[in-house]
């Protein structure tokens, strides 16, 4: 899920290579696979045009965004901790991609590699989306034909959703037209994955686009349907760094799952289809739904906020 103000930066271009990642670890819903049965079976071809570590920078919103001050079991943090933390600050707080070696060219099933985190909010769960450069031009494939940028944010909405800058939420395939008619600043996205930091807010994630989602629950909020992802289990310890004192030592377990986004392909099976693409590669703060309504109110719950991005360039060819 996208949320309000979402300007997006439009800082250098970074021609991003992949990391070929087939049998992931914890992620449980990608399908295992090997390199060379992943060749009969895919509908397109990732091919790597360079490779590097790609910094996540902050992302700059016309309007500020409601961060969460709160962990993934609802545990707020600390005061100082609040105070103090600031994805601006760079140096401290920092997420990059790591890629495959530069020399090599690869070809893979799907968008893949790991992200790392270093000092991001404790126990805390990042949407992994990519997100349209720019807003479509139109609702059809042919309205988008001129812009890179458009085309590419207009393929991932078949694929993900749609976001409407106006009416600040997702709409549908069937309203698409209508929100263009009447100048609406529409953008496509897909959110694939997420990942948890750990207790000093680190994290080391293997990722692969394999998979649209609607949006993340906990395993005490919404009860899982067939065709969600299985529900992936973490055990949290609170220190004193950044929980009140009446919370440090604490242990919780808490699960997560990923909800499929309905009217798109099964868990496993969502594929990009052929083309060059200029998108974003973004992390959104996990929020649970706190603050939709007067009647989920809560203090520092936060509401979806875009936090880190960076650019990605990539080309699928058709088998």
């Amino acid at each position: 899920m996208v949320s309000s103000g979402m300007v997006i930066n439009r800082g250098g271009r970074v021609v991003a290579a992949l990391l070929l990642a087939c049998a992931v670890s914890g992620c449980g819903y990608f399908p295992p696979c090997n390199r060379e049965s992943a060749r009969d079976s895919r509908e397109g071809t990732f091919i790597v045009t360079r490779t590097d570590r790609t910094r996540f920078r902050p992302l700059t919103v016309v309007e500020p965004q409601e961060e969460r001050w709160r962990d993934i079991a609802d545990i707020p943090y600390r005061d100082e901790f609040r105070e103090s933390f600031d994805y601006h600050n760079s140096e401290r707080h920092q997420a990059w991609v790591v890629w495959e070696d530069e020399t090599s060219t690869l070809e893979a099933p799907a968008l893949s590699g790991t992200v790392n985190a270093v000092a991001l909010k404790p126990w805390f769960a990042y949407q992994l989306k990519l997100v349209g450069a720019e807003d479509i031009a139109g609702p059809f494939e042919r309205d988008n034909l001129a812009s890179p940028e458009q085309w590419s944010s207009f393929q991932l909405g078949r694929v993900g959703r749609w976001w409407c800058e106006q009416c600040e939420w997702n709409i549908g395939d069937g309203d698409l037209r209508l929100h263009i008619q009447n100048d609406h600043s529409v953008r496509g996205y897909v959110l694939f994955d997420w990942f948890v930091t750990d207790e000093q807010g680190n994290a080391e994630h293997h990722f692969a686009l394999m998979s649209s989602l609607r949006v993340l629950w906990r395993v005490d909020q919404r009860e899982r349907s067939p065709k969600d992802t299985p529900p992936r289990w973490y055990d949290l310890r609170r220190t004193a760094d950044f929980y009140p004192p009446s919370r440090v030592g604490e242990a919780h377990r808490c699960g997560m799952f990923g909800e499929w986004e309905p009217g798109r392909a099964d868990l496993g099976e969502a594929r990009l289809p052929p083309g060059t693409y200029s998108v974003k590669l973004n992390l959104t703060e996990e929020t649970f739904h706190a603050n939709l309504d007067e009647a989920r109110e809560l203090p520092g719950g936060g509401f979806w906020a875009l936090v880190l991005e960076s650019d990605i360039e990539f080309e699928v060819l058709s088998k």
